[in-house]
């Protein structure tokens, strides 16, 4: 993917065979084989019969899989994936929590509540709660019942992970996120749908501009 990438291949263009796919990077046509049909998986190449391998179009088919698997590899979002993302995840946990807000169970209450605690001790001790803040939303997410929202929402923080450990190496953004954690808590013990709406907007919206701002910051 980074060599599609380098090479500024776009949208239907053909690309290299098999076996100069295995030339160029020196290695077996069948680990290129592998990697080829691991890719027409995630909807980023397409195998034409009699004809070769093209590159789909990796805004409008690929898989958010996709681009998971290209940050993993430490390739670097452009602006426009920066923002999507962002706006993704705005829309995907203000309905969650609407959601939530209807089907949440008092285990749910429960184990959110244990996870603002364990954030407590973390930030009692001086430190950094990304791991806490990504099983905070989690939860919410888990209390939809709806297994493919969860999914998704596990592939935001897939995409993310590295940066939000930048994002919560500073004391005080800690501290405000719990705090704001604790609002969405109480609101979401109150079962309130819109209101749990709003209190997450109002987070969401808050975070959003630091999160412009770091990974603006790394793209070149």
């Amino acid at each position: 993917m980074k060599f599609i990438r380098q090479r500024h291949f776009e949208s239907g263009d053909r690309l290299f065979s098999e076996r100069e796919f295995a030339e160029k990077f020196g290695t077996t046509r069948p680990a290129i084989r592998e990697a080829v049909t691991a890719l027409e998986a995630l909807r980023v190449i397409e195998r034409r019969p009699q004809s070769g391998l093209y590159l789909r179009d990796m805004r409008a088919d690929s898989s958010i899989d996709a681009l998971v698997l290209q940050v993993q590899s430490g390739m670097i979002p452009d602006a426009h994936e920066i923002h999507d993302a962002i706006e993704l995840r705005r829309i995907l946990e203000i309905e969650a929590i609407r959601i939530a807000a209807t089907r949440r169970s008092e285990d749910d209450l429960k184990d959110i509540r244990q996870v603002l605690d364990q954030t407590e001790e973390r930030l009692n001790e001086g430190q950094p709660i990304e791991k806490e803040d990504e099983e905070f939303h989690k939860r919410i997410a888990a209390s939809t019942r709806n297994s493919l929202l969860l999914r998704v929402v596990n592939s935001f923080f897939e995409l993310s992970k590295d940066r939000r450990v930048m994002y919560f190496s500073d004391p005080e953004r800690c501290r405000i996120s719990h705090a704001q954690h604790l609002k969405i808590f109480a609101t979401l013990s109150e079962g309130d749908p819109e209101r749990c709406a709003k209190i997450m907007q109002e987070h969401l919206s808050q975070t959003s501009t630091l999160w412009k701002t770091i990974l603006a910051e790394e793209l070149p």
